[in-house]
């Protein structure tokens, strides 16, 4: 995978968590979720509506561990750590898989597992 194809996606993951950082996740995934996305067990729907009534993360620190091409798809792996007001910091591996689609890049998969 190019350098530039791990780069733009790892902006866009930075711009997910930003989003929701500014308490903006669902109009930010309403755009970026592909129409048949899966977030692990949840469609859409469910993953937007997931986030009502959710405090914003006040932070969060994104490390880049591995990136696959999949010819017009691509997978980045990376660990995040996230912070909500007077919470215990969230940390979790997580995985995107994006496919180019007319308009850019969309999200098709994504996951993460929380460390123990």
């Amino acid at each position: 995978m190019t350098e530039m194809r791990i780069d733009e996606l790892m902006t866009l993951e930075e711009q997910g968590w930003a989003a929701l950082s500014r308490g903006e996740g669902p109009d930010f995934y309403e755009e970026m979720l592909a129409d048949d996305a899966v977030v692990v067990v949840l469609d859409k729907a469910q993953t937007l509506a997931s986030w009502d009534g959710v405090p914003p993360w006040e932070g969060y620190e994104l490390v880049k561990r591995h990136e696959a091409a999949l010819g017009d798809a691509a997978v980045v792996v990376y660990d995040v750590t996230a912070r909500r007001p007077l919470k215990t910091p969230y940390r979790a591996t997580a995985s995107s898989t994006y496919v180019r689609r007319p308009g850019g890049w969309r999200l098709v998969l994504h996951q993460q597992t929380p460390w123990a």
